[in-house]
């Protein structure tokens, strides 16, 4: 077959890559243009001639997405064709661009790919929501599959709040927590495209600087990063469901084919979301049917008034989406007595019991009288609200109730039994549905009630008999409550060691067994015991007295510190006992709890109904003391535990942050850079605060460094301008006694800076010392109170320690540093003198050699033998001065000269090396073979010198009687290529392997073996101007191979 013509491909390829739609162009090493076609040219508006030369990074960064740069780097790094697909911000579309490195160039072809990108899109997004069943899997898919199929960085699905005047975060991708924070709730009015996609139901597309303009106040409320933002209105059955946000990095155009491919996208999920809500509606209504069918059982079967009414409550809560609910029910007593109760859901008990029972107001009376229901969005604006007294709405402290349900119950004959009342924060909560619900609910609990009232009255003739069995079984209950107690407690004094809650225990156990009894808890604060825990039924005027304080000399409280044992005091006087309003007691026992030798509490527990304390009462106060006092035991311990803990923990955290800082000795040895790094690593382990490090200069200190704000401009200017050294105890303290001064609370007054430190809770001030002399002060100020625990002294220890060792690295980091730069120095003067040196010395060489020879011819013949020898002495030793000046030349040249690196066939130096050396081979019969030598990054005069030197040695240094043998190969490694030229000579003893590359050292004298001692040094420098190393192996009297390391020529220089 017959081969194309290269002279026709040309032209034909060149005149398809002109027509082709694909962009084709080809970069330098510099990145700039070579070549381009008229769709590449086109993407910048350029064309094909005047894009060339341009950098493409430097004139048109904006024409190529993020990952350009990334990927042409591993292209150029790895050698290998490298793919990607990106969306292209001035195309408007995605292209697949493939990057092919050769030769240091880049030719890119990038192919519009986005048909097959948006129909896998859709494909992907139709498969994820084929399988959703709910709305929130609808959520999930759109959210997990659309915002990448787009190539959005961030997208988020939020939805209208109940009052319709908010939009609320329904769930995001790709958001930091302080965007959810901030986009959690927000009005519809801001000016942002989300609220006006909402408001108009229309899709809004804004990107680049039209998103400033159009929405100047989304600026500083969304993410930094987001140059273009698209907004959909997600509208289900004719209202607006929610809106679909896709956050975008680039600035994008949004043309049509993108805007129509969004459009089909988002309308897929609409579709999904339309199908899941009504199979969720369906669902919920079966769920209610099924829930009104069980209560409707439920309350049929149940003839327990109080079940009965807690089952109607919880209920209505269920069926009508309450946050809480109540039901306040008319009784009437055995005398005929009309009295009111109620239950309650979703809240506890407690959120009513302080509040009165509701009046007959302009709200309730349509309930209590049974008019009828009252369904509000929001009660607070009905007009009927607010008006009654003492509260007019309500009062302080109430639940708070936005959304209002109220349906009176109705018995067959027409009695009010009382009402459903439910309520929830939030605004349009109940619906027409629930209102429904509850009306059904309300007939039923009427029936139920009905049926309640015959069953009690069936149940009247059994009163008696029930009221003694119920007195039986309410003193065993009471018996098993009291072991209960004492089972939970111990339970709790095994999973617990937070005091407060061991003591509550205890205090239930007392309550199950003393049924008239008290009991506090004290710890002794000073000259007094304060309690800091009590049970509930103690009267105001007795917590105001002991939370007050009692006298330690108080002689129960004395009696039991001093002995710490139990103390029982019968027909307790609260004047002799000197403890104020506790006269309704009769008795009173204390319980010391002693914890490492030490009275740590008391408990104490009185009893009001007998005046002497029994033996059964004794043994259960000493019973629950005791458990409490190993339970605090064991608290202490694993006190004492946890604080080792944490104090190491904050070390381990201190010296990980100081090693990172020491490993940065070589980068910064600043003291005051380390200074302050060491600052802002203890300021990051402490609560906000502030860093300033303090140096005396003369009577005044100054600021040496300062990490953090003092919040106060006034005391940074007084600060700034230095303070003097006798009036600032907090700096001088420390740096005269070279000792820590913590300050739990700082004083104010001390340091001349009333007035501007009121703000500063606490400080410490830690002595920086390098060498064992303190330096300067480092002062930490806290903003918010805070005790300087052992934890928090350890972990400051350690860093100072630290500190003191990464400061002495430093100076001595400095030292050595300046030290290499003077032997550097002196290094480069002793290199220029010995090129200065050989140079000079050519010129005298010369005329010695010329005159020697001169000499020679004129006047040898009149010489005798001796003057024949010395004259030919002297000419011996000019022809050595020669090689040796020669040699230097060649050494320092290597130092003063560089040449720089380039691509070079091995072979090349090597055959020029051999020629320079042809005579001495042949004189030898040297036999020197060559394998397969590679292309490598050198200079190749010097690589000449080289493999000069190696080959001259192994021809100098045979064995007496043997045929020199050197063979040249060559092996890839990781660095590159590794060279070796083996010889069968006299080899090197093992320690002389490093001597012989230092210059002039010499194993053998002149008369041996003639050579000036600079050869391998020469060697070595070539080598490591190559970046590479040499070293040798040998076998003495076998022969030796030295090895050398070169980069390949396909490495960067």
């Amino acid at each position: 077959m017959t081969p194309p013509d290269p002279s026709a491909v040309a032209p034909a390829l060149a005149q398809l890559l002109e027509t082709s739609s694909d962009m084709v162009f080809v970069l330098d090493g510099e990145g700039r243009f070579t070549y381009a076609n008229r769709a590449a040219a086109a993407l910048v508006e350029l064309s094909p001639q005047e894009i060339v030369g341009h950098s493409l990074e430097k004139d048109f960064p904006y024409a190529f997405s993020t990952r350009w740069r990334a990927a042409s780097r591993e292209a150029r790094a790895s050698g290998q064709t490298t793919e990607y697909e990106a969306f292209n911000p001035v195309l408007g579309r995605w292209v697949r661009v493939q990057i092919a490195p050769g030769n240091g160039n880049l030719a890119v072809q990038m192919q519009d790919v986005t048909p097959l990108k948006h129909a896998s899109a859709l494909g992907q997004v139709a498969a994820a929501l084929s399988g959703a069943e709910h709305p929130d899997e609808v959520l999930r898919a759109m959210l997990e599959h659309a915002v990448g199929a787009v190539g959005a960085y961030m997208g988020a699905i939020l939805t209208p709040t109940p009052d319709g005047e908010h939009l609320a975060l329904r769930g995001d991708v790709g958001y930091s927590a302080e965007l959810r924070g901030r986009f959690a709730r927000f009005p519809l009015t801001l000016d942002l495209p989300q609220c006006e996609a909402a408001r108009t139901g229309k899709v809004v597309f804004v990107g680049g600087d039209d998103f400033d303009r159009q929405y100047p106040g989304s600026v500083g409320l969304r993410s930094g990063e987001t140059r273009s933002l698209a907004a959909f209105p997600l509208n289900v059955e004719g209202r607006l469901w929610g809106v679909l946000a896709l956050s975008f990095r680039e600035a994008r155009r949004f043309g049509g084919d993108e805007r129509r491919f969004l459009r089909t996208l988002v309308e897929q999920c609409v579709q999904a979301l339309g199908r899941t809500t009504v199979e969720s509606r369906l669902h919920e209504q079966a769920e209610t049917l099924a829930t009104l069918n069980r209560i409707g059982r439920s309350l049929s079967a149940e003839l327990d008034l109080n079940r009965l009414v807690q089952a109607v409550t919880d209920a209505g809560v269920e069926l009508t989406g309450a946050q809480f609910g109540a039901f306040f029910y008319n009784l009437v007593n055995e005398r005929q007595e009309s009295y009111t109760l109620y239950t309650l859901s979703g809240v506890p008990r407690e959120a009513f019991s302080r509040f009165p029972m509701p009046r007959n107001t302009a709200i309730f009376h349509p309930t209590f009288v049974g008019e009828g229901v009252l369904r509000s969005a929001d009660i607070t604006k009905d007009p009927r609200y607010g008006h009654a007294a003492p509260y007019h709405g309500m009062p302080e402290g109430h639940l708070p109730v936005r959304s209002y349900l109220a349906v009176p119950v109705v018995s067959r004959s027409g009695e009010v039994l009382g009402g459903l009342f439910f309520g929830h924060a939030e605004v349009g909560v109940f619906t027409e549905q629930a209102e429904n619900l509850t009306l059904g609910l309300a007939a039923q609990t009427a029936v139920a009630l009905d049926n309640s009232r015959l069953y009690s009255q069936l149940q009247g003739s059994h009163a008696l008999l029930e009221c003694r069995v119920e007195a039986r079984t309410r003193e065993l209950e009471e018996q098993a409550a009291a072991l209960g107690a004492f089972v939970r407690f111990t339970e709790a004094a095994g999973l617990s060691t937070e005091l407060l809650t061991l003591v509550r225990e205890v205090f239930a156990v007392f309550s199950s067994f003393f049924t008239a009894g008290s009991a506090a808890y004290y710890e002794r604060e000073g000259s007094s015991w304060h309690a800091r825990v009590w049970t509930e039924d103690l009267a105001p005027e007795v917590v105001a007295s002991i939370t007050a304080g009692i006298a330690v000399d108080a002689p129960a409280f004395s009696k039991a510190e001093r002995t710490g044992q139990p103390v029982f005091v019968d027909g307790w006087n609260p004047e002799q006992q000197q403890v104020a309003a506790t006269q309704e007691y009769g008795t009173v026992a204390l319980y010391p709890m002693v914890v490492g030798g030490e009275v740590a509490g008391i408990l104490a527990v009185g009893l009001k109904d007998v005046q002497r304390w029994s033996e059964p009462s004794r043994a259960v106060v000493r019973s629950a003391g005791r458990s409490l006092n190993l339970a605090l035991e064991r608290a202490e311990v694993a006190s004492q535990l946890a604080a080792q803990r944490d104090a190491l923990e904050a070390r381990t955290r201190a010296l990980e942050a100081f090693a990172r800082l020491t490993r940065d000795l070589t980068l910064e040895a600043d003291p005051h850079a380390l200074i302050r790094r060491a600052s802002e690593i203890v300021l990051s382990l402490l609560p906000d605060g502030y860093a300033i490090y303090w140096e005396r200069e003369g009577d005044l200190w100054r600021i040496g460094t300062q990490v953090g704000d003092v919040r106060h401009p006034e005391l940074q200017r007084q600060l700034e301008a230095g303070l003097p050294y006798a009036q600032t105890p907090t700096v001088r303290v420390p740096f005269e006694t070279g000792e820590p001064l913590y300050q739990d609370e700082y004083n104010r007054q001390g340091d001349n800076l009333k007035g501007r430190v009121e703000h500063i809770s606490t400080t410490v001030s830690l002595p920086v010392k390098v060498a064992g002399e303190v330096r300067g002060v480092l002062v930490l100020g806290l903003f918010g109170q805070r005790r300087w625990t052992v934890t928090d002294r350890a972990l400051l220890d350690t860093v100072m320690r630290s500190l003191t060792l990464t400061l002495e690295g430093a100076r001595s980091a400095r030292a050595l540093q300046e030290r290499t730069v003077e032997l550097e120095r002196s290094n480069a003067e002793l290199e220029r003198f010995a090129y200065v040196a050989s140079h000079d010395l050519q010129e005298p060489l010369r005329t010695i050699a010329s005159f020697t020879e001169l000499i020679n011819r004129r006047y040898g013949g009149q010489l005798d033998g001796s003057g024949r020898k010395f004259l030919g002495l002297v000419t011996q030793g000019a022809e050595r001065m020669k090689v040796l000046i020669d040699d230097l030349l060649v050494f320092s040249r290597l130092n003063s000269v560089r040449e720089p690196l380039r691509a070079v066939p091995l072979a090349g130096p090597l055959q020029e090396a051999l020629e320079r050396l042809r005579a001495a081979t042949e004189g030898s019969g040297a036999r020197v073979q060559v394998g397969k030598l590679p292309a490598v990054q050198g200079v190749p005069s010097e690589l000449t010198q080289l493999f000069q030197n190696l080959i001259g040695n192994a021809l100098k240094f045979r064995r007496p009687g043997v045929t020199p043998e050197v063979r040249i190969t060559a092996e890839r490694v990781a660095e590159g290529w590794r060279v070796a030229v083996r010889d069968n000579g006299i080899g090197i003893e093992p320690q002389y392997r490093e001597r012989i590359f230092q210059i002039f050292q010499r194993l053998h004298l002149r008369e041996e073996y003639e050579g000036t001692g600079m050869g391998l040094a020469i060697v070595r420098k070539v080598a490591e101007h190559h970046g590479g190393t040499v070293w040798v192996e040998s076998v003495p009297g076998e022969g030796s191979a030295f090895f050398f390391t070169l980069r390949d020529a396909g490495e960067a220089g």
